[in-house]
């Protein structure tokens, strides 16, 4: 049976590849999308859980995207806050979006920072010290082609680079916080607090006592960062929902176009087969192992493709993050071989009801 497919594919090199190719994009569309998606997410989750705290205080109904609110909160909350029973230091972060640059600045008081944060690593130069100082991660330093000592223009204001350190931990800018209050035009407003417990034994009883204290407020677990902003996060889900469909979609359309009109240009060869003994069970068995191999080579192509797209993607956007996880790779082929199986599966029941007798007649 299989030499008989290949050959029926081989037939038609023109309409194979087309259908191949159409599948492939299938799968790079469900792949670039989700992956670009869920890096951004991913990358937010873990810069945010390495700064150290054990808990964000943030304003009530907040988003975790601090693009949307920056500059709500009174800093003399610290005060409160630390006051609270089993609290280590809470330490202030307002964050400022930068559209033409598209990434996060981070205004940091650099003294509660450091008791806090655990991670921050500096591979040259040093924290900063005075206002109009910025320190930058290696990615950054990388991409813009930056080093210590080098000038850099943040919200129309000049900075001096002083300090390079390892990517992963909070923005990949860091300026003192009492500047970038004043740039953003909230003085004493922060956008939100990471707060470190004493014990991590008794984050449960620290996480109940900073939700009585504060109970309009939100508070959350650093730990659930990830999960929690995958769930809430505007339109996320439909996004992901609507490029499943259309990836399933251009499967399904694709190979049932495909698989109909070789039906119709085939349909002497079929009722050769059927009055040589061939059973419908062999006829469909026949149409859907033809298409589940023009779907197989669709999804090795889109892998293919998908992953040069990323390459571009990352050339052109260095800092871009890209999370294409294992589980992801397995849905968009399971979506494209499912989509390809639907579209194959009208064309195949009509090869296999086909009266023989008029095939043969069919010119």
């Amino acid at each position: 049976m299989l030499k008989l497919i290949c050959s029926n594919l081989f037939q038609r090199p023109t309409r194979t590849g087309v259908s191949i190719l159409a599948v492939s994009l299938g799968v790079v569309l469900v792949l670039v999308s989700v992956g670009l998606s869920y890096g951004q997410l991913t990358d937010n989750a873990n810069r945010m859980r390495r700064i150290g705290g054990d808990f964000m205080f943030q304003p009530p109904n907040a988003s975790f995207f601090f693009a949307l609110n920056s500059g709500t909160l009174p800093i003399r909350f610290r005060e409160v806050i630390n006051k609270v029973e089993g609290v280590q230091e809470a330490t202030p972060v307002l964050a400022k979006f930068i559209g033409d640059k598209f990434h996060l600045i981070y205004g940091i008081d650099k003294e509660s920072f450091a008791r806090v944060n655990e991670t921050l690593r500096f591979v040259s130069g040093r924290h900063f010290e005075a206002p109009n100082e910025a320190i930058i991660d290696t990615n950054y330093a990388r991409s813009r082609h930056l080093k210590v000592g080098d000038r850099l223009e943040l919200l129309n204001h000049p900075f001096t680079v002083v300090g390079v350190y390892e990517e992963g931990t909070a923005s990949r800018v860091m300026i003192p916080l009492a500047t970038l209050q004043e740039l953003n035009g909230t003085p004493d407003k922060v956008t939100t607090f990471f707060i470190r417990a004493k014990e991590k034994r008794a984050l449960d009883t620290v996480y109940q006592r900073l939700k009585e204290r504060f109970k309009d407020y939100t508070i959350t677990r650093t730990a659930d960062l990830q999960e929690i902003m995958t769930a809430n996060t505007p339109v996320f889900k439909q996004f992901v929902a609507a490029v499943v469909f259309i990836s399933v979609a251009i499967s399904f359309l694709i190979i049932l176009l495909a698989m109909y009109t070789t039906i119709t240009e085939r349909t002497r060869e079929i009722g050769i087969l059927k009055s040589l003994g061939a059973s419908r069970s062999f006829i469909v068995q026949l149409i859907l192992r033809e298409s589940l191999l023009i779907c197989g080579a669709g999804v090795v192509l889109g892998f293919v493709l998908a992953a040069i797209a990323i390459k571009l993607i990352l050339t052109a956007f260095p800092s871009m993050p890209v999370n294409i996880t294992a589980s992801w790779r397995l849905f968009a082929a399971g979506m494209a071989l499912f989509g390809g199986i639907l579209g194959a599966l009208y064309p195949a029941l009509k090869a296999a009801h086909l009266d023989p007798v008029k095939a043969l007649g069919y010119e």
